[in-house]
C-alpha cells in the first residue's frame, strides 16, 4: 500500500509537469530564476525526442501501479525495485544538467526522484522478506541506466536551431512585440538556441543593469518580474504578455505570425 501510495504521488507531479510543459503558464514553484518549475519545464533539456521528459516520468510510475495493482504476488517487489533504479539513474543526469547547464532547479522534480528513492527502500525491504537479495543484478541495471544517459546525450546534444526565422521575427516587430531579457539568465541563453542565429533580429530590451545597453527602468516600469518575457503592444498599450521560454510554434502563436523558414 505502501509503494501505491508513493507511485500516485510520483504520477501525480508528473502529469502536473507535464501540464507546465505545454501550458504556458506560471507554476506555484517558480520561486525565483534559480528556483523554478517552469524554467526547467520549458527548458531545451525538458523533451528526448520530442516528448516530454515529464511524460515519459508519468508513464514510468503509471507501469509501476499497473504492476502493483495487477500482480499480487511477492516476487512483484523484485521488479519494482529493478525499473525504478534503471529510472533513477537518468533521473539523477537531469538533476546534473539542472546545476551546470540550467541553471535552476525544479522543486518537483527533486521531490519525485526523492518518491522514487522511497519506492526504492519499500521495494528492497519487500523482496528482502521472501527471499535473499539478488544483489548482483544491480550492477548490469546501473549500467542500463548509464546508457540511457548516453541515448539522452546525444539527442539533445547542440540543441538550438539552424532554422533561419528572420521572417517571423521582422513580423513579430511589425506587430509589436518586444523581447525582455537578461544577460544573467540562463532561460534566455536556452531561448536564443530556440530561435536561432535570426533572433538578432527580434526587437529586444536587456533587463539587466551588467548587459549592453541596459534599461532596467524601462522593466520596472513595465513590471518585468522574470526573464525571458515577450509583450505584444498596440498604441503604447499592452495587449497580452507570455513568460518563459517559448518553442517557435508558440511564439508564432503568440506574436500572430506565420512561420517562413
Amino acid at each position: 500500500m505502501l509503494a501505491i501510495f508513493l507511485a500516485f504521488i510520483g504520477l501525480g507531479i508528473m502529469i502536473y509537469l507535464s501540464y507546465l510543459h505545454y501550458a504556458n503558464t506560471q507554476s506555484f514553484c517558480d520561486f525565483s530564476e534559480e528556483v523554478s518549475c517552469d524554467v526547467v519545464t520549458t527548458s531545451l533539456y525538458s523533451e528526448v525526442f520530442g516528448v516530454p521528459i515529464s511524460l515519459l516520468g508519468a508513464g514510468f510510475f503509471g507501469v509501476l501501479l499497473l504492476l502493483l495493482f495487477l500482480n499480487k504476488k511477492d516476487d512483484v517487489f523484485q521488479a519494482v525495485f529493478f525499473l525504478t533504479l534503471l529510472m533513477l539513474v537518468p533521473s539523477l543526469y537531469f538533476t546534473l544538467l539542472e546545476a551546470t547547464v540550467i541553471g535552476a532547479f525544479c522543486v518537483l522534480c527533486e521531490s519525485s526522484k526523492a518518491v522514487m528513492g522511497a519506492i526504492l527502500v519499500v521495494s528492497f525491504l519487500a523482496v528482502r522478506k521472501v527471499a535473499p537479495f539478488p544483489y548482483k543484478q544491480i550492477i548490469p541495471i546501473v549500467i542500463g541506466g548509464l546508457l540511457v544517459i548516453g541515448v539522452i546525450f546525444f539527442a539533445q546534444a547542440g540543441g538550438g536551431t539552424k532554422e533561419d526565422y528572420s521572417e517571423l521575427f521582422l513580423c513579430a516587430n511589425d506587430n509589436g512585440i518586444t523581447y525582455y531579457k537578461s544577460v544573467r539568465c540562463s532561460s534566455c541563453r536556452q531561448q536564443e538556441k530556440v530561435f536561432g542565429p535570426a533572433y538578432t533580429t527580434l526587437r529586444a530590451i536587456e533587463c539587466h543593469p551588467e548587459g549592453d545597453n541596459p534599461q532596467p527602468e524601462l522593466c520596472l516600469e513595465k513590471e518585468i518580474s522574470k526573464t525571458p518575457t515577450f509583450i505584444l503592444e498596440r498604441d503604447g498599450q499592452e495587449v497580452k504578455r507570455v513568460i518563459g521560454i517559448q518553442q517557435i510554434d508558440a511564439f508564432a502563436e503568440f506574436a500572430e505570425c506565420s512561420i517562413d523558414k
